[in-house]
């Protein structure tokens, strides 16, 4: 920071974007960059890089939340996404294009790799169609949301551009990873691996989160 002083946050939250890889993930995080220049005081853009991540600083139910979204970068094409890339994740956001059905069809092998990578420990995930509101969509609203309950999830449509939702469905997600931890209170949620704490840290942002073990869980008291 310019002023030289840390910014507190009260959690620190990783939510990864998974999808093939023209469905319009680097779309999404674009849409969000674009709130650097948004005078909304509950969601700013504080760091981008374009097929990588956006942070967003969120103020959530009163507590300031650090949001790393982060995309596969490109890795998806060659199916060479590690386990790393899943590390830390407490959130997921499931993306097809509802005018290119083979994206939709792919969901389910998506689904099975956030499975296996994860150790099918509890992910909050959310699955989303973009372009929705094009005259040339295949998939009807109708079979996402019949896929999203068989999938125990919830279904969003994302528009982008100047009626863009993008901020919605984030809130949407982390509505999400409050409910559940506040009906699973024994669950601790491993925040985010040292690596990305040390970036974090480097900007000069203050995650708020030690190296003890105590300090390096989620528990959400909402």
């Amino acid at each position: 920071m310019s002023n030289g002083t840390r910014t507190r946050f009260d959690y620190t939250v990783k939510i990864i974007l998974l999808g093939d890889h023209n469905v319009g993930k680097s779309s999404f995080l674009a849409d969000l960059a674009s709130l650097r220049d948004s005078s909304d005081s509950d969601c700013q853009c504080i760091d981008y890089r374009p097929n990588g991540h956006v942070d967003l600083d969120i103020w959530k139910r009163g507590k300031r939340v650090l949001t790393k979204i982060v995309d596969t970068g490109g890795q998806e094409r060659f199916r060479s996404i590690t386990a790393s890339f899943y590390r830390g994740a407490q959130g997921c956001l499931l993306l097809f294009d509802a005018e290119k059905p083979d994206t939709f069809e792919h969901v389910h092998n998506w689904y099975n790799d956030l499975e296996m990578y994860t150790n099918k420990q509890p992910l909050s995930t959310i699955l989303v169609g973009i372009n929705s509101q094009s005259n040339q969509r295949q998939i009807p609203p109708e079979q996402a949301e019949r896929l999203a309950t068989q999938l125990e999830m919830q279904f969003h449509e994302l528009n982008l551009g100047k009626n863009s939702n993008s901020v919605e469905i984030v809130n949407a997600l982390l509505d999400r990873l409050i409910i559940h931890a506040a009906r699973l209170p024994s669950l601790t949620i491993d925040i985010m691996p040292y690596h990305i704490r040390q970036h974090f840290a480097d900007m000069g942002l203050d995650t708020g989160i030690g190296d003890s073990p105590e300090r390096s869980k989620f528990k959400c008291s909402c």
